[in-house]
């Protein structure tokens, strides 16, 4: 059997898909910077190349002989400089297909972890077929340049690709629940508009559910998904149970869309003035992330026959917060 390459198996997405594959015998292949920040398990049991999307030399290796990838690897912060974005997301992709392009067999499957953030933050649910346009938002922006360059680039390569673009991804370890949870404890937690809008909520594992589907599925390739839970969460019911889970002491200020976006740009501007590396309290993708609508539409996917919403919503948080034992996969 061919190893299976996954890109950033350091990170939340890459880490758990990593460590399912090699719970399933599967012979896994990490391209990392760090070996160190693996887990024991992936240290021991995977192979482990170490190399840099921004280096293109550091690649060949990793991706020579492998049967499937998993591309995982990215820039996710919610603040940094547009031009760190495109580095990875886009020109690191662009290093990681010109590798693949070097070998003398294809990988049977590409999978693409983009996001839903390439819809920009429109208010009502988006569908895969819609037409993209600039976010405004160097993480978005990049994301759709990434997209664009995959199809155009496996096309000239007859690589088989599917992309995927997943919503708001939780489960243990997951970032987005750490620094929500930071704020609900002990500090200050913003509601837009009473945090009526679906939050988006995708288990970890139900994403890589939906992945090795995708991965293993012929009809699947050239297609892309967005992929969330099939059960609609609001913002407000997330972290009302997010609160009462953590029993959190930190104030839910809500403000109207109105409000906040005028506020989050003063605060933003002096951090873009003088190119702070630090990430301001609040900025206009923050109030766009809790104020819009990351429900996407998932009916693609549900007409496709994909696995979905297999660890229910409850139980999810209950994993997320270490307050439930994940279930063997």
């Amino acid at each position: 059997m061919k190893p299976v390459l996954v890109t950033g198996a350091t990170g939340f997405i890459g880490g758990h898909l990593a460590q399912r594959l090699l719970g399933e015998g599967i012979p896994v292949r990490l391209l990392v910077r760090d070996p160190q920040r693996l887990s024991a398990e992936l240290q021991q049991g995977a192979q482990i190349y170490v190399g840099d999307l921004t280096q293109p030399d550091s690649l060949p290796a990793a991706v020579r002989g492998v049967g499937l990838v998993f591309h995982c690897a990215a820039n996710v912060h919610t603040w940094d400089r547009r031009e760190s974005y495109w580095q990875v997301n886009v020109h690191g992709l662009g290093h990681l297909l010109d590798a693949i392009a070097q070998t003398t067999e294809l990988p049977e499957r590409f999978v693409h972890f983009s996001s839903v953030d390439v819809y920009g933050f429109p208010k009502e649910p988006a569908v895969e077929s819609s037409v993209l346009q600039s976010t405004g938002f160097g993480y978005g922006d990049s994301k759709q340049a990434a997209e664009a360059l995959l199809c155009r680039r496996a096309t000239e390569m007859n690589l088989p690709w599917t992309i995927l673009r997943p919503t708001n991804v939780m489960g243990p370890g997951s970032p987005f629940i750490e620094r929500i949870g930071k704020e609900i404890r002990n500090g200050l937690m913003l509601k837009v508009d009473g945090g009526q809008v679906d939050c988006g909520y995708l288990d970890v594992q139900n994403l890589i559910d939906v992945a090795l589907w995708a991965a293993r599925n012929p009809a699947t390739q050239g297609e892309t998904y967005n992929v969330r839970d099939p059960i609609s969460v609001s913002w407000r019911q997330f972290l009302q149970d997010l609160r009462q889970s953590l029993r959190g002491h930190g104030l839910l200020l809500n403000l109207p869309h109105a409000l906040a976006m005028p506020a989050a740009q003063v605060m933003a501007a002096p951090y873009g003035w003088l190119h702070l590396r630090a990430e301001p309290l609040l900025h206009p993708l923050l109030v766009q992330i809790f104020g819009r609508t990351c429900g996407h539409s998932i009916e693609k996917l549900q007409a496709a026959g994909a696995p979905l919403g297999r660890i229910p919503y409850v139980q999810s948080l209950r994993m997320a917060l270490g307050l439930e034992t994940p279930p063997a996969t």
